[in-house]
Parts: structure tokens; sequence; C-alpha cells
């Protein structure tokens, strides 16, 4: 499985929920956290499918998708990892939530090692992602297949010939993981916030396997 790495500036975490104000800048990201990673792992053998009829391609038919991660984050040597925030896509900072329209899920306490950790290393599957929530880079799937379509017509192909039998093509969903570090003795004790924390993100996007459905039916 092929990904492509996003690019973030190391950032702090001085905002609150959204409507508040920014507050004096608590520490550098840099200064706390060495390294944060996202990327795919494993074997992923599920299709996202596009539904079609005879005039071309009408809608992703699927509505859910596991995506198999492995997460990593190093805090430097005074601070512990204390939570983690995997998104589809790279949208709102950990401590202002991910919008509605985002799927979101946080790791903290146990997940990450009750603050007893300066490295988490894990693998993790987002289990049954709604991909009315997922972000695409570029064309969401059923554009892909649409796009395969007008290939092959350049090419010299019918729209009856291309959609004469089903087709696979790929699609590219964004994903990011947000680390937050605590110096060690407030992560030990649970008792940080985002005043005394700082945050870093890493993003990727992760190929997904589209099968283009044959569409012979009406238009």
């Amino acid at each position: 499985m092929s990904s492509k790495k996003f690019i973030f500036t190391a950032l702090v975490a001085t905002s609150v929920l959204s409507g508040a104000a920014l507050l004096p800048v608590a520490a550098n990201a840099a200064d706390w956290i060495e390294k944060v990673e996202i990327k795919p792992t494993g074997i992923d053998l599920a299709q996202v499918q596009v539904s079609a009829n005879a005039s071309g391609y009408t809608a992703i038919k699927s509505t859910h998708h596991d995506f198999i991660l492995h997460l990593y984050a190093k805090a430097t040597n005074g601070e512990r990892i204390v939570a983690m925030e995997v998104m589809m896509s790279h949208g709102a900072r950990y401590w202002e939530g991910s919008p509605a329209d985002t799927w979101s899920t946080r790791l903290e306490n146990r997940e990450v090692g009750a603050g007893t950790k300066r490295t988490v290393s894990r693998d993790f599957i987002a289990k049954n992602v709604p991909l009315s929530k997922v972000k695409w880079n570029g064309s969401d799937p059923r554009q892909r297949c649409e796009l395969n379509l007008q290939h092959l017509k350049k090419q010299g192909m019918t729209t009856m010939q291309v959609l004469s039998q089903p087709r696979h093509v790929k699609a590219y969903a964004k994903i990011s993981l947000d680390a937050v570090a605590a110096k060690r003795k407030k992560a030990e004790n649970h008792n940080w916030d985002f005043k005394s924390t700082a945050w870093q993100r890493d993003g990727e996007v992760y190929e997904v396997d589209v099968l283009c459905n044959a569409g012979l039916g009406k238009p």
C-alpha cells in the first residue's frame, strides 16, 4: 500500500474550544515532542464500491471502511505522551475538537500508557469510519471512477464498453495524528490541561482500492 506524507509545522497548544481567546504560549511542540508519525500498515483488502448505471458512475455505494494504521509519538526527555487523536483529515487542533463532518477518535489514559511513556508505538484500526466523513486527497471514489471513464474514452473506448465490466482504481483518504505531550510529573499525576501541554501533528494519504461497478441498466 502506498502512502504520501503531509508536511505539518510543529504547533503550540494555545487555543481552546472554538470562540475562546488565545492564551499565552505554553510550550513549543518541537521542545517537547521529537517525532509524530502515522502511516498505513498491514494489508487492506477491503474495497470501496461505486455504483453505476448506463450513463456513468452514480454514487459511492459503500458506507464505511476500516483504516489499518500504525501510530508513533516520541516525547523529549522530560515529557510524556498523554494523548493522541486520529482524524480522517487534518482539521482542528486536539484541544478544539474536530468538525462535525469529520471522523476522529481520541486515545488517552491506558491507550497511550497512562502518562508514563515517553514513546508510544502501536497498531490501530480505525473501524467502521463513515465514508461521508472522510476527506479525500483530490477526487473521491466516485470521481476517480468517472475520471477513469473519461480517460478510457479518450483512448477510444465507448461509454458502454467501459461500463460493461467492473474496473479498479485508487482513491486517497487524508489521515492525520495529533500527539499531545506534558511534563513528566503532570503526565504521571494526570493533572495536565491545555495550558501545560504541547502538540504536534503528522499526516499522510491512505490508498484505498475502489471497485467501479459495471452499469448496464437504465440511465
